[in-house]
């Protein structure tokens, strides 16, 4: 069974409660449940939060919009999502971080459709190269992983990374398989500050449609007719968490 799995929490320092912040009158995180439901490859999708009171208020949303929710550990992501696949039964799980608005489930199928003819692949993403707008990254990863790395897992490393980084740096011990684009798009499409939430903003007013899904494809084509829109949070575009690891392990 395939579980696709929002990791969603309030705490963001940068954007305090941004999951829930409303776009076209519906908090982001249903956004993001919604056009996960496109996919044609996902058996089932839950909210993954923590245990934390300030995210009492994610599980109140999930439990009054029928959406299945898990809360573990606020810090331990490996126990959280091993937490989470255990109590769907799956065998595999399907990662999407609740700052990716525009999650695109021809990408999730995509890397499904890449697994089935990998089987035996540690981890499969399309960051592992990066060519992808920054905010439609999706991993997945086989729950027997997520098992492999609950010892290691208190380590203080995993807490923000998760594993993917890990094992992409170490690729002589796993297996990555990896998606990329034809040329690479330095776009940012995620959501951390306050001109992010402006940019999501503007994408949803001129594309979306109720029970209609826009892909990549169609905010391409939008930010083409209106190249000003893109530069509306252009100044965070070198910002996410993976530069971030990476002018940490390089001193």
């Amino acid at each position: 069974m395939i579980l696709g799995v929002i990791q969603a929490r309030m705490s963001s320092t940068r954007l305090p409660g941004k999951v829930l912040l409303p776009v076209l009158e519906k908090p982001i995180i249903a956004h993001i449940y919604e056009r996960m439901k496109f996919s044609k490859k996902i058996d089932l999708i839950c909210v993954s939060t923590s245990e934390n009171s300030t995210d009492d208020k994610i599980e109140e949303f999930c439990k009054q919009n029928g959406i299945e929710v898990f809360r573990g550990s606020e810090e331990n992501l490996v126990s959280r999502h091993l937490g989470a696949a255990k109590k769907y039964n799956a065998d595999t799980i399907v990662r999407i971080t609740a700052d990716c608005p525009f999650v695109d489930p021809e990408i999730i199928d995509e890397l499904l459709e890449l697994f089935e003819k990998n089987p035996n692949a540690d981890y499969i993403t399309n960051t592992i190269k990066r060519t992808y707008p920054i905010g439609l990254d999706v991993e997945v990863i086989p729950t027997r992983v997520l098992e492999q790395f609950l010892p290691k897992s208190e380590n203080s490393t995993f807490y923000e990374y998760f594993i993917g980084l890990h094992m992409i740096e170490n690729q002589n011990e796993f297996k990555c398989v990896g998606l990329e684009l034809p040329e690479k798009k330095t776009l940012r499409w995620t959501i951390d500050y306050e001109e992010d939430y402006k940019f999501v903003k503007k994408i949803y007013s001129l594309l979306y449609k109720k029970n209609k899904i826009f892909l990549m494809k169609d905010i391409m084509i939008v930010l083409k007719k209106h190249p000003e829109i893109e530069k509306i949070n252009s100044m965070h575009v070198k910002e996410f968490s993976y530069l971030k690891y990476q002018r940490e392990i390089n001193g």
